[in-house]
């Protein structure tokens, strides 16, 4: 029979006050053999005395040992006491006073009731068995010693008939009470088990509201075009007061100004270590490199959740805790699933900003479509025009026409010619440009010499052209000579249009940075405005006083940012209204240089000038 173990301990411990019962009843046996003398007072005193003597002992060392033993071993406890009270008891009605009437038997009763209690039934039965064992044990030794004193086999029948009812009743009755015990234990156990998953339905229901109102924080608030950083901070709010957070942070991932990876602080609650703005590197910041490891890290007292998207990190979520203790794994897996949300908050952010900048783009080709189209027919039709008119004249009225006159009308033709083909050449060369289709022939270049012989090109403005180097200049360079030669062409073309009759446009060339070459065209001319030099390098961009000095599609700048660059390098432009224009084109002094670096900004990687 099945007992929790509290249950037998406090079994175990009544049975230690029923046995100094038996141990008073033993004594009183003792007493009763020395007062009225026994039948054989030799062996019932010193007997008695010790079967007393031998109870009290084991009753205190089982009363000691209750406190001590283990779960494991208390059944075997309880199986050495019982064999115990059965051999006390059954010595103990052996040598009554009285012999077997003696009415001491009756303890005998104890063992079938010690047996039921402890294991129902069976064990009910087994008490009563060793009662009739002790009786028959009894009754054999009288008849051989003494038979007139030996009771009776009906006396003895009834004795051990009313042991096994009563092991009988008792331990059915204990078995029965024990399997209710047992059904009982069973639906307490059940009921607790119940109260178990209804509070852990009531958490998930909980964990559940928080991750709803957590959701519609983060993805179905979706943020305006410009409006991520303040979506992402009030987003930190909510997540922060919805799962009581001390300190929180989500970190956007982006690229740093030498293409390195970066985290963007953007939302910030409490102190996780950085503050709204800041910018952490992998290589610095354990939490980035935490983030750049692709799954849900615990670090200490700061848990971090990578956001993904399309299989890619675009950011993170930090939560710093001050007990690292109190971090489950129930927690990190709660930000993990928060961290997948915001990532695709981040892409549909990523998403929409690249269709507006999509739809942008062709509203811009559309718009310069149709500035092409009214630029072309412009600034086609004036040289045709004049081709034509001066054509037709020479034509009709050839022969009233003077050979100076014929002369100049013809030279007219051919300056109109020329104009149209360099309007047509740029025409190419922004479609070669643009297709990735622009071939360059660099050769080793001897700068001086180029120089002076790109003035003279300028023919009567040559003398308004003042070309220079600077100390320390190099002598020579690998260049395509042809490309640099319509990149210098078109910034002193520039600089003299837009100059007084008589102001000199300087040339000046210099090494400021090892392996480069720079070449700076500045004139004294009117300058240009801050909202004019923000767009002095796009395509049909002309400034608003150039209409009087336009010859062309106000492609010159444009082509030669795009020529610069194709040979790995930039141009730059710095103006002041009034004042005039500085233009500096920066190039490697060797095709298989690294580019040169930009104003502001480290050098790119080893690219090689193409």
């Amino acid at each position: 029979m099945d007992r929790p173990t509290t249950d037998r301990r406090r079994m175990e411990r009544q049975l230690v006050t029923l046995r100094w019962l038996v141990a008073a009843i033993g004594a009183a046996q003792v007493t009763f053999a020395v007062r009225d003398g026994a039948r054989d007072p030799s062996l019932a005193v010193p007997l008695g005395s010790a079967i007393v003597i031998a109870l009290v002992v084991g009753n205190l060392l089982l009363s000691g040992a209750l406190d001590r033993i283990s779960d494991e071993r208390l059944s075997l406890l309880g199986t050495i006491a019982f064999a115990v009270d059965v051999i006390s008891i059954t010595a103990l009605i052996g040598l009554a006073t009285d012999g077997p009437d003696d009415p001491v038997w009756v303890l005998g009763y104890l063992l079938p009731l010690e047996g039921a209690a402890r294991w129902g039934l069976t064990g009910g039965l087994i008490g009563a068995a060793a009662f009739v064992a002790g009786q028959l044990g009894q009754e054999l030794y009288l008849r051989a010693t003494d038979p007139a004193l030996a009771p009776s086999w009906a006396v003895l029948a009834f004795r051990g008939g009313m042991a096994v009812v009563v092991g009988v009743v008792v331990g059915s009755f204990a078995t029965l009470l024990g399997r209710t015990a047992a059904e009982a234990r069973d639906r307490a156990r059940e009921a607790e088990l119940q109260a178990e998953r209804a509070e852990a339905a009531a958490e998930r229901e909980r964990q559940a509201r928080t991750e709803v109102a957590l959701f519609h924080a983060t993805v179905l608030a979706d943020p305006a075009p410009g409006q991520l950083g303040e979506h992402l901070r009030r987003t930190a709010d909510a997540i922060a007061r919805e799962l009581g957070c001390t300190a929180l942070g989500l970190l956007v991932r982006g690229t740093g100004p030498a293409g390195e990876t970066v985290y963007d602080a953007m939302g910030v609650v409490g102190d996780p270590g950085y503050l709204r703005g800041d910018r952490l590197s992998p290589a610095s910041s354990p939490v980035a490199a935490a983030a750049e490891e692709g799954a849900p890290i615990t670090d200490g007292t700061d848990l971090v959740a990578p956001m993904r998207a399309r299989g890619e990190i675009v950011g993170a979520i930090h939560e710093r805790v001050a007990d690292p203790a109190g971090t489950g794994e129930g927690r990190l897996l709660l930000l993990d699933r928060l961290a997948d949300q915001l990532g695709l908050v981040l892409e549909s952010a990523r998403l929409r900003a690249d269709q507006d900048a999509t739809v942008s783009r062709l509203r811009e080709l559309d718009q310069m479509k149709s500035d092409f189209v009214a630029v072309t027919s412009h600034e086609l039709r004036t040289p045709l025009a004049g081709i034509r008119g001066f054509v037709d004249m020479i034509r009709r009225r050839g022969p009233e026409l003077s050979p100076e006159e014929t002369r100049e009308y013809l030279d007219i033709v051919m300056t109109q010619t020329d104009r149209l083909i360099q309007l047509v050449d740029d025409l190419l060369v922004v479609a070669r440009v643009e297709a990735g289709k622009l071939a360059l022939e660099p050769v080793t270049v001897e700068i001086e010499p180029f120089v002076n012989s790109f003035v003279k090109t300028f023919g009567e403005d040559a003398r308004r052209v003042a070309a220079a180097a600077i100390d320390g200049a190099p002598e020579r360079m690998v260049v395509d000579p042809r490309r640099l030669t319509q990149i210098l062409t078109n910034l002193v073309h520039n600089a003299l249009k837009f100059s007084p009759p008589d102001g000199v446009v300087s040339v000046r060339w210099s090494a400021p940075a090892e392996g480069t070459v720079s070449f700076a065209v500045t004139d004294r001319g009117t300058g240009m405005s801050p909202e004019d030099l923000e767009r002095v390098f796009d395509r049909f961009h002309q400034a608003e006083d150039a209409n009087e000095h336009s010859q062309g599609f106000g492609l010159g700048l444009y082509i030669t940012r795009q020529l610069a660059e194709a040979m790995g390098g930039w141009v730059v432009a710095a103006s002041t209204l009034g004042e005039g224009s500085t233009f500096t084109v920066m190039l490697p002094a060797d095709r298989h240089l690294a580019a040169p670096a930009r104003p502001g900004a480290a050098a790119p990687a080893d690219r090689t000038a193409s």
